[in-house]
């Protein structure tokens, strides 16, 4: 009877530990900067699921579903499309880097030359905004 209790016993514990281990969050991960390989990664990813899971070309879906899609993009190459959206505004643009000029307007693509416009207020979360106005200053800046 004690031999079933402690069996029992262990295998709760081992369930608890292993469920406590799947229930956490992975911290998102920003796509490393001013890399070539980066951009080659995602856009293999861009390909991967543009053929797999779009019956249009992405450049065609409204703002809000652009952005689904590069965040799901970002996923398949193991990084964050938020995340990297704010890392990159939150330092000054190496204009003289062309990766930094190509993630950038990677990252903007929801809201440019978008064929159904909406308000970007509607996809875009407040720190989302703020990190697109701050990049747009600065690749409009001279």
């Amino acid at each position: 009877m004690i031999r079933k209790l402690m069996g029992v016993g262990v295998l709760l514990c081992a369930v608890v530990l292993l469920s406590g281990c799947n229930s956490k969050p992975a911290t998102p991960v920003a796509a490393p900067l001013g890399d070539n390989a980066v951009l080659e990664k995602l856009a293999s990813a861009w390909e991967k699921l543009s053929d797999t899971r779009l019956a249009v070309s992405p450049a065609s879906l409204p703002g809000d579903g652009r952005k689904q899609f590069l965040e799901q993009v970002f996923a398949e190459a193991g990084y964050d499309y938020s995340a990297t959206l704010k890392q990159l505004a939150s330092q000054p643009l190496d204009k003289g880097n062309q990766t930094y000029i190509d993630m950038a307007e990677l990252l903007l693509l929801p809201h440019r030359n978008a064929q159904v416009p909406m308000d970007p207020a509607e996809y875009y979360s407040i720190e989302e905004l703020q990190a697109v106005a701050a990049l747009e200053r600065a690749l409009n800046k001279p």
